[in-house]
């Protein structure tokens, strides 16, 4: 009686755990006649394919046979792409309906936090996509039977094609989410589908081909070829928590700190990443260029980042001034983690000199701490050279926004008015050079170049540092202090305003009681209640 009374116990408490937004999903999922359709059908296929394929073959059962080989990829094929066309439409559909004009109060009445509402969806998509696997995996156990492939291949390649799912349903979450109405909403659908099943096919293509040519299970024991694999999973897993947490500051209401879990995500998961990354780089027994993978994809999130943050609010509310530490020890850090252009633009700033840093210090010595790469650092060089233009480009996105849209509208246009700055800087050049002298035009030509971010990238195959580089790196520290100095009262503004509020106590004097810090004083600047 009492082992029922505990187990009882241990189900009661996991019930009051239980994400309800996954119950009502899965709930829904199961009585919808779509997905049981879907999921019947996909079987019938594999059953159709299997038993085609086993009449039509002479050789069935030969020891030298590759048949289980070549009908494992028809059916991973059919499972994946059954997948990634429903279950991500299925999930982001779902949101962008709840996410629409007419039912956007249900996200903001209830009481679950942002975050439950994301994991939610993403995990009973994922339970629906493990529902279909498990059904499939019958027709998968019986490729084995015909020889050509081993157990641990297969295991293997599901583990990675759910991987490929978890992103993909991912990705159509945060399409979902994007606030906008449901005409622009498809179209961003159909763009980031199309691109997302062409990234994710060349992903299963190559994945089939490493597959075939060179053996998976043969190679498992070999450390070599766990390096790739888990520098691959790391950057996969570390990408989708990024489009988790973008999600959920999508979804977050305006007057939260909503950049406060990324940017704390953002942070932990490069610390935890280079940690990573190091004991991969010197734990290889012939070296690898693990590190400097790290610090180009670290880049460009970092890079992205830059652009993004100058379209936060330049002025904190009463809630989120109520919510600075009162200690200055942690009132620092926590400045470049709060929501805010300053801080975001300061936050980017510092982690993209640490991590250009830490692997120009990797790349200066080699494993034994004698040798320096001049191609890496020329690389590294490089994406300085581009923040350094990016960081110019946003500045000056900020100035003309104070000084010519001048409404708080404006604040969330800055980073698509610093990425028109960019096209323009790459495109009208090009176009006014090869209009003045079409038969005479160099793709590495000299001055038209100045102004594009990208041409210190198009070098690097020169082999050696370029006086078109060395150009382009003077012309953007001096363009990147200049528009510090403008907008120094902006940013100085907003650094000198972090400051807890501090509220008035009964028995004071309101009239003596200390107010909140000034606002900046700069045009457009956005309040959040």
């Amino acid at each position: 009686m009492s082992m029922t009374s505990s187990l009882m116990g241990v189900a009661s408490w996991l019930d009051d755990r239980m994400n309800p937004i996954v119950v009502k999903e899965l709930r829904q999922s199961i009585q919808s006649r779509f997905v049981v359709s879907v999921l019947i059908l996909l079987l019938i296929v594999l059953m159709t394919t299997l038993f085609l394929y086993v009449i039509n073959t002479e050789t069935i059962g030969q020891v030298t046979g590759n048949h289980g080989a070549y009908l494992f990829q028809i059916f991973q094929g059919m499972l994946v792409t059954t997948c990634l066309l429903f279950v991500p439409a299925y999930v982001g559909g779902r949101l962008a309906v709840e996410r629409a004009s007419t039912t956007s109060d249900l996200l903001f009445i209830s009481t679950l936090r942002p975050s439950s509402i994301v994991w939610g969806k993403l995990l009973a998509g994922m339970v629906v996509t493990v529902l279909i696997f498990s059904a499939c995996a019958p027709f998968m156990v019986v490729t084995y039977l015909l020889r050509g492939i081993d157990p641990p291949t297969i295991v293997f390649v599901i583990g990675l094609d759910l991987l490929i799912v978890l992103a993909a349903t991912q990705v159509a979450i945060l399409v979902g989410a994007v606030p906008m109405s449901m005409i622009f909403k498809t179209l961003l659908s159909l763009i980031v589908g199309v691109m997302a099943l062409w990234i994710l096919g060349a992903v299963i293509v190559s994945m089939v081909w490493q597959m075939n040519t060179m053996g998976i299970g043969s190679r498992m024991g070999e450390w070599d070829f766990w390096v790739p694999i888990l520098s691959f999973v790391i950057c996969w897993l570390g990408g989708v928590g990024l489009l988790f947490f973008l999600t959920v500051a999508m979804i977050s209401p305006p007057p939260s700190n909503k950049a406060f879990p990324l940017r704390l995500y953002m942070t932990g998961a490069w610390v935890v990443s280079l940690g990573v990354f190091l004991f991969l780089e010197y734990s290889s027994s012939g070296g690898s260029d693990s590190l400097r993978v790290w610090a180009v994809f670290a880049s460009v999130v970092l890079l992205m980042s830059l652009i993004v943050s100058v379209s936060e609010r330049d002025v904190l509310g009463p809630r989120l001034l109520r919510s600075i530490p009162r200690n200055p020890l942690l009132r620092v850090p926590a400045f470049f983690l709060f929501s805010g252009a300053a801080s975001g633009l300061c936050w980017s700033i510092l982690m993209l000199a640490l991590t250009l840093g830490i692997a120009w210090v990797s790349s200066a010595w080699d494993v034994y701490g004698t040798s320096f790469s001049g191609n890496e650092f020329e690389m590294l060089a490089a994406i300085g050279v581009v923040g350094l233009y990016l960081l110019a480009y946003v500045l000056t996105a900020v100035l003309l926004r104070r000084w010519i849209f001048r409404h708080a509208a404006a604040v969330a246009s800055t980073s698509a008015i610093a990425l028109f700055l960019v096209a323009m800087g790459c495109i009208v050049p090009m176009i006014v050079v090869y209009a003045i002298n079409p038969m005479n035009w160099d793709m590495h030509g000299d001055w038209w170049l100045a102004l594009n971010p990208f041409s210190v990238i198009y070098e690097l195959n020169s082999g050696h540092w370029t006086s078109l580089q060395t150009r382009n790196l003077f012309i953007a520290s001096i363009w990147s202090v200049v528009m510090i100095l403008l907008n120094f009262r902006w940013l100085s503004g907003q650094i000198g305003s972090f400051r807890p509020l501090v509220e008035d106590t009964p028995g004071n004097d309101p009239s003596t009681a200390a107010a909140a810090p000034p606002a900046p004083t700069s045009a457009g600047a956005s309040t959040d209640g």
